[in-house]
Formats: C-alpha cells, structure tokens, sequence
C-alpha cells in the first residue's frame, strides 16, 4: 500500500503538469487560432513567452511569497538545514546574454521540430502534455546523472555553487550545461512534434515548476526540498521529480508536503492517523 501511495504521490506531479498546460494551451489557442504565424513570429512569441514568464514567476516567488514570513513558512518543509548564501545579482550583461542565448535555442528548435496543428481538443492535448513531461523527466534524468559522474563533473559544478537554493539557482549554469538540458528538454519535440500554442504553454508550466524546484517551497507541483536535498547532498533526486529516481534506486526521500495542493499526500497522512 505504501509503494502504491508513493507511486501516485509522483504519478500526481505528471497528471498536474498535463492539466495545467492542457489550461493554459486553451488560452493560447483561444488567442492565436484566427492567426497566421510563420516561423519568426513563432521564434519571436516562445521566447518572450518563456522569457517573460521565467522572470515574472521567480520574481513573484522571491519577492512577493518569499517576504511573507508566514506564508513562506507554511510553504516550506526543508528539513536539513544549510548555511545561508548570496545569490548572484542580475546584471545588464547577463541578462542579454541569456536572453541571447534563449533567442538562439527558440530558433534553432523551431526550425528543425516538426509542426503539427493540434488544435484545441482537451484529450489530444493532455495526451501529447502526458507523454511530454514523463520522456522530459526520463531526459533530465539521464542527463543530469551524467553530469554527476567524474568526467562531466565540471560543466555542472557551477549550477552547485549554491548548497542553499533560490528560484533563480535554476538558471545558474554553465553555457555547456545550458546547451545539454536544452537538448534534452526539446527531444520529445522532436518525437511528437509541436503545436506552437503547446510549446508557449509548456515554457509556461515549466518555468513554474523548475523555479519552484529550486525555491525551497512547496507551492503547487514539487515538495520543496526535492531538489533542496540533491544540493545539499550532491547525488540523488536526478530528475525533476521522483519518479525515475524510484525506478533507478537513485531516491533521497523528500518530505512530503500535505494539502489541497498535494493531496496524495493528504490521502496517505489520513490513512496513518486511522
């Protein structure tokens, strides 16, 4: 029973992903499907899509959930402590060199993935959401063990400089260590192609969840010391959630975070306290 539990906790981050995407894919359907787009006006929308929300999101976390004293400690459960750090400050530089460097990736994927019109049928999109997080997660995985082993070590020691996190740690890593997640976050485009309302969609959801993954809080989609342990620890919590880290053995428990928002965990908490 308790596997079971514990198999739907990380199944239930998969089915929220899908719906949330399925949602706001709608919005951009509604938005866009009267419009024509060629291929600038799409590079164009995903990177002000995912660079707007990137920023908009980790601002929103640091700056607005974070200086709630109460809210922030209702929404954290780290339990191993670490040394507080300085977080890196935004510089103009920067800035233009990642916004660059996402303009390049925007480009390149869009031009090579294939495109398919989807529309907005509910089941056809969650579907293609589905398979899309669960090959995603698979991807990091296996990516993201590798550049734990002895000869990638290096390309990913500077997104470790930090053993406390913060949303914006999610960002912070070299550009070879950029390039390789870029990669393994766009194969599944290249399997099941790409509508272009889905992809913004996506960039949206995504930036939620890999923010949220490195702000030590439990919001809505991962427990908030998931990836806080991999940071601290430096091995195990692989993937972007723990569902290829049970497959693989390569799990370092999180605490799990009980609500309305994570109500796997509810269910199992009831079920203790019979």
């Amino acid at each position: 029973m308790q596997y079971f539990l514990n198999l739907c906790y990380e199944l239930e981050f998969f089915v929220k992903i899908a719906i949330s995407c399925t949602i706001v894919q709608q919005v951009f359907y509604w938005f866009l499907n009267k419009t024509e787009t060629n291929l600038i006006m799409q590079v164009i929308l995903y990177w002000l899509v995912g660079s707007i929300s990137f920023y908009s999101i980790g601002f929103f976390i640091e700056k607005v959930i974070k200086t709630n004293d109460s809210l922030r400690d209702k929404l954290i459960v780290r339990v191993k402590k670490v040394k507080k750090q300085s977080f890196p400050i935004f510089t103009v530089k920067g800035v233009i060199i990642g916004e660059m460097k996402a303009l390049i990736s925007a480009s390149i994927i869009l031009y090579l993935a294939p495109e398919v019109h989807r529309g907005n049928s509910l089941i056809l999109n969650f579907g293609w959401f589905l398979m899309r997080i669960v090959v995603a997660d698979f991807c990091f995985y296996v990516a993201h063990w590798l550049l734990h082993r002895k000869f990638l070590q290096k390309i990913h020691l500077k997104h470790h400089e930090f053993r406390d996190s913060s949303s914006f740690v999610a960002g912070h890593k070299s550009f070879i260590e950029y390039v390789i997640v870029t990669l393994t976050d766009i194969l599944p485009i290249f399997i099941f192609g790409y509508d272009i309302t889905q992809l913004c969609a996506w960039s949206i959801i995504g930036n939620a969840y890999n923010l949220e993954g490195h702000s030590s809080l439990s919001i809505f989609f991962i427990p908030s010391d998931f990836h806080d342990l991999h940071h601290t620890c430096f091995q195990g919590n692989y993937g972007i959630q723990g569902f290829w880290d049970r497959v693989f053995n390569t799990l370092n428990p999180p605490t799990k975070k009980r609500g309305i928002m994570f109500p796997v965990s509810l269910i199992e908490h009831r079920n203790h306290n019979k």
